[in-house]
């Protein structure tokens, strides 16, 4: 064998030897430089800001595991609107607001519509029976 045919194998196996030495598993994290890499989950963490409905006639609320997103709705005095709620969550919900003499119960992965109207002023609120005490709660609220 010559020597540039022997060179060039020693320099394949040297470079085989190390590239096996280098893609071993570490568990260093990445230099405080880099960024970390975005996450997004599919379900939010908590209520959405409150959203002006003024003038609409229908809008989708979600429910999560313990809360309602939006939780406030923003509108005018007597407005009607029609309100489908969607049950993004793990456990059964209600949308109740017992001064409207709505109840509807909502298994996972399900939804239902109802027909709501917003006070002459002031709010009217609307809960989660099952998980009011841990903050389900929301309103239909006069601007």
């Amino acid at each position: 064998m010559s020597k540039p045919t022997m060179a060039v194998a020693a320099l394949l196996a040297l470079g085989i030897v190390a590239t096996a030495c280098t893609s071993s598993t570490t568990s260093a994290a990445p230099p405080a430089s880099q960024s970390p890499t975005p996450t997004t989950s599919p379900l939010p963490t908590s209520p959405a800001p409150p959203v002006d409905v003024t003038g609409k006639s229908s809008f989708t609320i979600d429910t999560y595991d313990n809360f309602f997103t939006p939780n406030v709705l923003m509108g005018s005095a007597n407005q009607k609107l029609r309100l489908t709620i969607d049950n993004k969550g793990t456990a059964t919900h209600t949308f109740t607001i017992q001064s409207e003499d709505v109840d509807v119960l909502l298994a996972p992965g399900t939804s239902q519509t109802v027909d709501v109207t917003f006070p002459k002023s002031g709010s009217t609120e609307f809960i989660c029976r099952f998980h009011e005490s841990m903050g389900m709660t929301g309103e239909l609220q006069v601007q």
